[in-house]
């Protein structure tokens, strides 16, 4: 069994132990919204990036100040992964569905360790890669 395939069975698992039916129907709308998002932004700009952060984390009820913050974060993480000018602004909107994942399941109770292997395991899920 490969390593990689035990990422994808931790996850399953912790996920099983951890959340209700309620929560896991909650996780595929953010996907779903996520993807929505993207269908709808194709080719995101900086500006409409902006926007689309700054209306959900304003709707989640966070202040100026932390969305600006989470905003340069999240740009100054994509700059130092090396993307451009047209990458960066997907890569800022992909990141904001990371965040949405992992602040629901730290909202669940998981910890920092669990919620890695749940993203390890998504990541893995969604780029086809599997065990050998």
């Amino acid at each position: 069994m490969s390593k990689k395939f035990d990422v994808k069975e931790q996850a399953r698992d912790i996920l099983e132990e951890n959340l209700d039916m309620e929560a896991v129907i909650y996780l595929g709308r953010i996907s779903e919204e996520m993807e929505q998002i993207f269908s709808s932004n194709p080719t995101p700009s900086f500006a409409d990036v902006q926007r689309i952060v700054t209306d959900y984390f304003t709707t989640d009820g966070r202040p100026a100040a932390f969305i600006e913050d989470w905003l340069r974060t999240a740009e100054e993480h994509a700059r130092t992964r090396g993307l451009d000018d047209v990458e960066r602004p997907k890569a800022i909107l992909s990141d904001l569905g990371v965040f949405r994942f992992m602040w629901f399941l730290k909202e669940r109770g998981l910890t920092e360790e669990q919620i890695n292997i749940v993203l390890t395991g998504a990541v893995q899920q969604a780029t086809g890669q599997q065990g050998e």
